[in-house]
Formats: C-alpha cells, structure tokens, sequence
C-alpha cells in the first residue's frame, strides 16, 4: 500500500520551514510570504495532513506546529566531515522518490565536478531496499541519501562492499555512544535483531571499464507514528535506543567522512581488510540459522563467518557452504 496517495507541490516545504519557527501564522499571512494564493495555500496544508505531519489548526487565528523536524543543513554536515571535503559535493532535496534512482540514471539532474556526489532528502517517496522491497520513511524522521562513487575494481571483487558499508554505520554511532548495535548479513543495521538501518548497493558499468557505484542508506531516527500501520514490527529508530532526538546532521557528517575513508581502503584493500571487523559485529555469527533462498528454499547450518568477497559461510550437513544471496533467519527449535 502507498503510504503518500497525494500529489506534492512547491509550496509545502516553504510552507513547513515557516512554520519551523513555532509561531502562529494565518493563511493570509503564508499567502502573502509565498507570493501565491490563499486556496494554494489551504491545498498545501491538506497534503500535510495526509502525510502525517500534525498541525495545530487555531480556529480564525492560524496554524502552528509544535513538533517541527531538525532540517538537514549542509553547512554544519560539511563542518563534521573530517576528510575530504573538497571531494564531495552534498545535495540536499526536499522530497524524491528515490536517492538511489536521481544518481544511477546517466542522465541525472544532478551535475557535480566533484569526486564523491551524495544525494539526501528530507522525505523519500519511493525508497526501496534490496529485492525491490520498499523502504518506509517519513519527513526528517530517518535518513535517507545516497552516495556515488566510482571504482576500477571488478563486478565480483565489489560484492563485499554493502557489508563494509553497515561497519561504517557502526563505527559511527559507536562514536555518538549508541552501543549494542550489530549487522545482519548481508545489508541491515539491526538492535536486537530488530532493523534499524538498510543498504542498498547498486552498480552501473561504464564505457572504459570502471564502475559507478550507488550506496544507498537509511537509517531510522525517530520514525513517524504515521507509518506503524504500514511497516514491520521488526523495526526500531535511534530514539528507541538512546532515548534522545539525535541530529541527523552531525551523524550524517561523521558518517560521509568514514564511509569514503572506507571506500579508499576497500578500492586498495577489498572486503577482506575489513573481515575479521564485519565478523564481530554479525548478529548471527555462531548461530543455528535459516537462510532464505530466491528460488524460496531453505538451508538450514550454522553460520561461521564470510569468505573474503562477502558470501556467507554456512555450516550444513553437507559439508561448509558460500551463499552470496539470501535472508537469513534464526532457527526456531
């Protein structure tokens, strides 16, 4: 089911960065500051409230939100990227379908001279995860980008790189003191075997050889209630974990700076530098699992560890098997 059946328009984002400040602010008074009419305006808000976002509506005075969202801010994300920054070009949308699609396609709108481009958006409207599985996200509640990145390493060599990425994560909100978070092969962040972040990684092959790679992200920070009706019950957002309404920003600077420290060493190095690292943090290292075929078989063993390229290393009765696709489970005996 589509969690967003309306139609945007250029209007709702001014419109909600007004009503940013906490303040009271008429029809009129938007009208006015928006150049446009006071019917547009009233559509606008319409929208609004399909999408969740809940609005105080003071009868004959204006309207007010109490609970705005931190927007995202490329000057203080720039300012906590320790590395590289004359490298990367960051843009930040207010809503697309997807952060992955708007840089995989040749003919992007999106034009950089930069090394290293990355995509955000304050709400995605048809993100989706490995397998075409859609990935449910609201305004300013997670974070959502994408990063482009171009590798000479071969199609084969590069099927590790979705399992360095969730480490970055990791090292990451370690260092923001969110412990006990760990990875489920081959592409989640999860606490408690419940998901909190996802990777997609997809590949588009160029003319002379090299690669463009499309990392996708999404973690979840404080998901809206709007979207329970609609999403797993094996999910949770930094807010379930910490406590406390973490800034995107920040994370999202410290994450751009290790993720592309990472993917220098991952060009020079592949995924078994990172190895024995990823094999520490796999929740399911050492257990009895399912793991869930395409073809919807199942092998069941016991998971001990990856090979050096990323396949997961199953103990079965048959002897010690490498899978490179599949969702795995945990045994229920």
């Amino acid at each position: 089911m589509d969690i967003f059946p309306i139609s945007m328009n250029h209007y709702i984002f001014p419109i909600l960065r007004i009503l940013s400040d906490k303040q009271i602010h008429s029809c009129e008074s938007l009208s006015e500051s928006l150049s446009c009419s006071r019917s547009v305006v009233s559509d606008s808000l319409s929208i609004l409230e399909n999408l969740g976002i809940k609005l105080i509506n003071i009868q004959n005075i204006g309207f007010y939100w109490p609970d705005p969202v931190l927007w995202l801010d490329s000057k203080k994300i720039i300012k906590n990227i320790n590395n590289y920054k004359n490298f990367i070009d960051i843009v930040i949308l207010d809503f697309i379908g997807s952060t992955n699609d708007i840089l995989y396609v040749k003919s992007t709108p999106i034009q950089t001279n930069k090394t290293i481009c990355v995509v955000a958006a304050e709400l995605q409207l048809d993100g989706r995860g490995r397998l075409g599985r859609k990935w449910q996200s609201g305004l300013g509640d997670s974070l959502t980008f994408s990063l482009k990145w171009n590798s000479k390493r071969s199609a084969y060599t590069l099927s590790g790189l979705s399992l360095i990425v969730g480490v970055a994560i990791i090292r990451v909100l370690k260092s923001f003191s969110i412990h006990n978070v760990s990875i489920k092969w081959p592409n989640d962040v999860v606490y408690n075997y419940k998901k909190l972040a996802g990777i997609l990684v997809e590949m588009r092959e160029n003319v002379l050889g090299s690669r463009d790679v499309i990392i996708g992200i999404g973690i979840n920070f404080n998901l809206s209630k709007s979207l329970y009706p609609y999403v797993s019950s094996h999910i949770c957002d930094l807010f379930d974990i910490s406590g406390t309404i973490l800034d995107r920003n920040l994370i999202f600077g410290s994450l751009i700076s290790e993720l592309v420290s990472m993917l220098y060493s991952f060009e020079e190095h592949g995924f078994a530098y990172f190895k024995d690292e990823w094999i520490g943090y796999h929740a399911f290292e050492g257990k009895h699992a399912c793991l869930l075929l395409p073809d919807n078989s199942v092998i069941e063993g016991i998971i001990d560890g990856v090979n050096d390229y990323g396949a997961l290393s199953l103990v079965t009765p048959r002897g010690r098997e490498f899978y490179n696709v599949g969702d795995i489970s945990l045994r229920l005996s």
